[in-house]
């Protein structure tokens, strides 16, 4: 694997260096309407546009009444996709799609900093939204979450108008089941397309993968509510977010067989597995890393890869080269299925992909210097301490061992003077992590007990107390011991010498919040 990585990497070096890029065309004409367009792989000298339409060009430019530079699209997986190149770091671009007029002011995007810098005005804003694509979500023939993922974003921009100066968002991180319930193109167009148009044409999105993005799955119904006809044996249903499949040509959107044209996700995002975006080629989409400024970020693929031992041992070498060679001030890891958490159908305890990663991950997450983790999968929010050498389920944490303690002995809860160093108190080494399930941008769990011989959709008794995860005050709505089942989304800001992370109620407000210094 680590052979075939280094060969990827040079013959992208090689290709670089023999192949100029054309000059792009003047700009003339008048802009032309799109459908779905959204940026992809902005770094320092470089950026993606993709769009459905017509258009078959997109012109560019420092000014909104001077874009100068054209350059042409080829339809990739039925996008029109242009690649930019020759861009200045750290520039704001303004662009129109197909000819040189626009007036619209959300077209436009700033490159990244030189590797290594932090931007202009001083700080990386990032926006992490989890299990965000409930819009789509439908039981029988009834949308169950209308408007929920509408009012998480509205809360964000509430946030971001009074408390961060409107700062434009850097990064979309999103945390996997991010279309539901299959994760269909439509339902891609339904959730994500439609419900954040403007964000996502000025900021490029960087996803992982989810349950939800893999289609359909059998499941006996029976484990969600006993029925008479359960005597006689399962009741097997199509249930999307169920596929425990570790091939993504085996996607089934409806049940009756892999779907011809793959998986969606896969075909509507352009991932950089060849390392152009920074880091070490991965080889597959399916994880990647990149690097925006001093912030390196990883996408492991907890859905597919992590299914097959063989697989994820290679992603788990490829993620120890990748780490090894990163040296930015600032790493952060997403993949789905969280490695600490209780949620209400989620158990880090009992779900294989969930014991997987932890067994398999945390360790290196604690050798390479990873800062912070973000999953979705469970529809809550819980945020750890800063955590070491714990691997094993809920009933072996132990705080006084695995978490970093404050001068009372208590675990620390990293605000005021409790925040976090980057290099140990305790051991002297960059060794911890925090590991936030932040599920809840799209709905929150509720609390449903659980009727007798009733196993998955409700709510059971140790739910949201997993004690590697902060605890929270019990008068704070949605509280409950270690987490708060409220909607929400997480925002992070990393400077040259701190990291903080906030999670922001569909309100606006901070319910939580944490600081990693250097």
């Amino acid at each position: 694997m680590k052979n075939l990585i280094q060969l990827l990497a040079a013959l992208a070096l090689l290709q670089a260096c023999t192949t100029a890029p054309s000059a792009p065309s003047p700009c003339t004409g008048q802009s032309t309407p799109t459908e779905r367009l959204f940026l992809q792989q902005v770094t320092a000298t470089s950026a993606i546009i993709r769009w459905r339409g017509e258009a078959a060009s997109v012109c560019i430019g420092q000014s909104a009444d001077s874009l100068t530079q054209r350059f042409d699209a080829s339809t990739v997986n039925g996008h029109m996709t242009a690649q930019l190149t020759g861009l200045q770091a750290d520039t704001r671009y303004f662009y129109a799609i197909g000819g040189a007029g626009t007036t619209d002011p959300s077209f436009t995007f700033t490159t990244a900093p030189e590797p290594g810098q932090v931007p202009a005005d001083g700080n990386t804003h990032i926006w992490l939204l989890g299990d965000s694509g409930t819009q789509t979500e439908q039981f029988m023939g009834r949308f169950t979450h209308p408007g929920e993922a509408e009012i998480v974003k509205q809360g964000f921009l509430k946030y971001n108008a009074d408390q961060a100066d409107n700062e434009p968002v850097d990064l979309l991180l999103l945390l996997g089941d991010n279309a539901y319930l299959e994760g269909t193109d439509a339902q891609w167009q339904g959730a994500y397309f439609d419900i954040y148009p403007k964000i996502i044409r000025s900021v490029a999105t960087w996803p992982t993968i989810g349950n939800h993005e893999m289609g359909a799955g059998p499941l006996d119904v029976c484990l969600f509510r006993p029925m008479p006809q359960c005597e006689e044996g399962p009741v097997m249903m199509a249930v999307g977010g169920i596929s425990e499949s570790a091939d993504p040509a085996s996607y089934d959107s409806n049940g009756d067989g892999p779907d011809e044209g793959g998986l969606p996700y896969l075909s509507i995002f352009d991932l950089p597995s060849r390392g152009e975006a920074g880091g070490v080629p991965s080889g597959t989409e399916q994880y990647y890393a990149f690097d925006y400024g001093n912030v390196h970020v990883v996408s492991l693929d907890s859905q597919l890869s992590n299914r097959d031992d063989a697989q994820r041992r290679a992603m788990r070498d490829w993620l120890v080269d990748d780490l090894s060679r990163n040296t930015l001030d600032w790493t952060i890891v997403i993949f789905h299925h969280p490695v600490y958490s209780k949620g209400e159908n989620h158990d880090s305890d009992v779900e294989q992909a969930e014991i997987d990663m932890r067994e398999t991950f945390a360790p290196v997450f604690e050798d390479y210097g990873v800062d912070l983790v973000f999953n979705g999968h469970a529809h809550s929010y819980e945020r750890s301490w800063y955590l070491h050498g714990h691997h094993g389920k809920s009933d072996t944490f132990s705080a006084a061992q695995h978490a970093e303690l404050n001068a009372d002995g208590d675990p620390a809860i990293g605000q005021g003077e409790e925040s976090y160093q980057q290099i140990s108190s305790g051991s002297g080494k960059d060794d911890k992590a925090i590991y936030t399930v932040a599920g809840s941008a799209g709905k929150a769990d509720e609390p449903h007990p659980c009727k007798e011989g009733q196993r998955l959709g409700c709510t059971l008794p140790d739910w949201l107390m997993h004690p590697a995860h902060r605890t929270f005050d019990p008068t704070v709505s949605g509280a409950r011991p270690h987490g708060i089942a409220r909607r929400g989304s997480v925002v992070v800001d990393a400077t040259a010498k701190t990291l903080t992370s906030r999670f922001i109620d569909e309100h606006g407000e901070v319910l939580d919040w944490f600081v990693i210094e250097r």
